[in-house]
């Protein structure tokens, strides 16, 4: 279970990242692929350069890096959330359409293009395949987000039906069901507001709101994809638009905070199913902000202080522990 969203500050920065819900460490870093890094195409066994370099998540598996999230030196970001239950990949290459591996996806992205507009384009001619890293491994059920600098958003998802896009208005994402019926659902919230109602007169007794945020009655307050999306959605149409990147980073991470899984509030088979990491990437920057379970302060790595042009990925500490400033 995982939470994605974006956000733009009156400043003109965007925002972009996610809560990685998971109930296990995946040998997770923030990694960096310099520009005409050569990888291997898992379907077509070729080898491949990435054309822009890229900041994100990642796990090295046979050293191949595999990530879960991240954005290019143009500000084009893509994460991959879990989709059980509608993901479905082919089970053979599909011929005259560009067949990839899951994995394959966002390295694909974030390697070749700039806007979510060019990204669109070039999916309908693209496949995914159930072509796993290697034997022990298992194929991921994702869906993805594409969030570019400008502002524009889409949703990749493949199902039994085929391989959809959809434009995204509102810049967020959780699991399943499909972004369609997200969507939809959100006409039952319709009457939730800030605002708090004035007191009424009904038979003869003066009904007062118990407290503040009555407005807010009925806004789902449980962890699943459903009830994520529907608050993340609601937090991110209230909030005043921030003036600063610095403000915007604070918001971000709290709207995400909002929806986050601590230990002991779910069990996936009997382990705690807790948000393992907190990104939030600034697209205008290049630079990549992070959280983890075990550590509330905001670590982050520029890539504009790398060396983009070289020859080796770099994989930076991943600080998971709690980090105090001591006043006196």
């Amino acid at each position: 279970m995982c939470t994605a969203l974006t956000l733009k500050t009156k400043d003109g920065y965007n925002l972009f990242g996610r809560n990685m819900d998971l109930s296990y460490s995946f040998n997770q870093a923030v990694t960096l692929l310099p520009r005409n890094y050569e990888y291997k195409d898992r379907v077509t066994q070729t080898m491949k350069k990435t054309k822009y370099a890229i900041l994100g998540m990642a796990a090295i598996i046979d050293n191949y890096p595999a990530f879960a999230d991240g954005f290019n030196e143009k500000g084009l970001g893509c994460a991959g959330l879990n989709f059980p239950g509608y993901s479905y990949l082919e089970e053979k290459s599909v011929p005259g359409k560009n067949n990839l591996a899951p994995y394959d996806l966002i390295i694909w992205i974030l390697s070749n293009f700039e806007t979510v507009d060019e990204v669109s384009k070039e999916l309908e001619n693209v496949e995914l395949v159930a072509v796993p890293i290697n034997e022990n491994t298992p194929l991921p059920t994702l869906h993805w987000i594409v969030a570019d600098k400008y502002g524009k958003s889409i949703v990749i998802e493949k199902t039994k039906e085929n391989l959809k896009v959809y434009k995204n208005p509102i810049g967020v994402l959780t699991n399943s069901p499909t972004f369609d019926w997200h969507l939809t659902n959100l006409n039952e919230y319709m009457h939730i507001t800030p605002t708090q109602p004035q007191n009424i007169k009904w038979t003869d007794k003066e009904l007062k709101p118990l407290g503040v945020g009555v407005g807010t009655k009925g806004l789902p307050g449980g962890f699943t994809g459903a009830d994520r999306f529907v608050r993340i959605a609601y937090l991110k149409s209230k909030l005043p638009e921030t003036e600063d990147l610095m403000s915007g980073i604070s918001q971000f991470f709290h709207i995400l905070n909002n929806v986050a899984m601590p230990k002991g509030s779910v069990l996936d088979n009997g382990k705690d199913d807790i948000t393992l990491y907190t990104s939030c990437m600034c697209q205008q920057k290049g630079i990549y902000y992070y959280t983890t379970y075990k550590n509330n302060g905001i670590s982050a790595v520029d890539m504009n202080k790398e060396n983009l042009d070289a020859k080796e990925i770099k994989r930076f500490e991943y600080l998971d522990n709690l980090h105090i400033t001591y006043q006196n």
